[in-house]
Parts: C-alpha cells; sequence; structure tokens
C-alpha cells in the first residue's frame, strides 16, 4: 500500500442522519450531480431543482435547503453567457465538526467509487480524468463554521 494511500478517509459505517443528509445533497445518481448536466439550460435546471431558489445573479443561481437541525446545503448553479451550466458548488454546514467529517469521508467515497483515486488538495482532493467533470472535495473547520465545499466543473 503506498503511503498516500494512507491518507484517505476511512471508509466507517455511516450514521444513518449523514447518508440522509448526503442523499439530501445528491437527490438522484443521474446526470452529473442532482440529474443534471453540464450544458443544460440553467432555468430548465430551476424549474426541476426541489431546493428553494435564494438568490439569482449574473453568473449563477443558488439554491438552499436547510433541515430541522438548521444545517443548510447551498448550491450555486453556474451559467456561461448562453446560460448553459458550466459549474457546480455545493457549501455544506453543519454543527458539529464530527458530522461534518464524517460527512466529508461518506461523500469522499460516493466520488471515490466512480473517479477512482484523487489528488491531494489543501483541505481535501481532487479528481480530474480526462473527458470527466474536475471535481475537488474540501473540509470547512474555520472554529465558527463546520461542513464540506464540493465544486464539479464541466
Amino acid at each position: 500500500m503506498s503511503t498516500l494511500a494512507l491518507t484517505y478517509p476511512k471508509k466507517r459505517s455511516t450514521n444513518s442522519s449523514i447518508s440522509k443528509f448526503a442523499n439530501k445533497i445528491f437527490d438522484n445518481s443521474e446526470g452529473i450531480f442532482r440529474g443534471f448536466k453540464f450544458g443544460q439550460d440553467i432555468d430548465d435546471i430551476i424549474a426541476k431543482e426541489r431546493f428553494k431558489v435564494f438568490e439569482r445573479e449574473k453568473d449563477y443561481v443558488g439554491v438552499s435547503f436547510t433541515n430541522s437541525k438548521m444545517e443548510t446545503i447551498d448550491i450555486l448553479y453556474y451559467k456561461n453567457s448562453f446560460n448553459k451550466l458550466e459549474k457546480i458548488q455545493v457549501d455544506v454546514f453543519l454543527n458539529t465538526e464530527h458530522d461534518s467529517n464524517e460527512l466529508f469521508d461518506h461523500i469522499f467515497h460516493q466520488i471515490f467509487e466512480k473517479q477512482g483515486f484523487p489528488i491531494p488538495i489543501k483541505l481535501g482532493y481532487s479528481w480530474n480524468r480526462l473527458n470527466e467533470p474536475k471535481i475537488s472535495l474540501s473540509k470547512v473547520n474555520n472554529k465558527i463554521e463546520y461542513g464540506v465545499l464540493l465544486i464539479l466543473e464541466a
């Protein structure tokens, strides 16, 4: 086993509430993310999106979900000048560092099963495969906020 492999998160038995929260983030396994594909019209995405729109800007549309524990999933769908999806940014805010680490590990293994070995980056990992979306997954832990940052780019 390489020393690099030792730095990957260990696959744990998944906490059912974390697993449900991760399922809420990904929603469905089709497409690139939540059933959507890069190049798809942003208006079509927002019409099908289950989360509430909280922000409309020139470059992106933001949607959000907050659960009963006040944990939040914010998704920014970035668009190009033709109103087509080109980037997705997912910010997840959790109440504890433990839950944040559990969610990070869960998401890491979901991506790892499809994309294989990543490249370590600051506070996380990156996957950059030919003809596949570029994916980065990072931990957010600044003593005020705990969470996960996931970015998918065409």
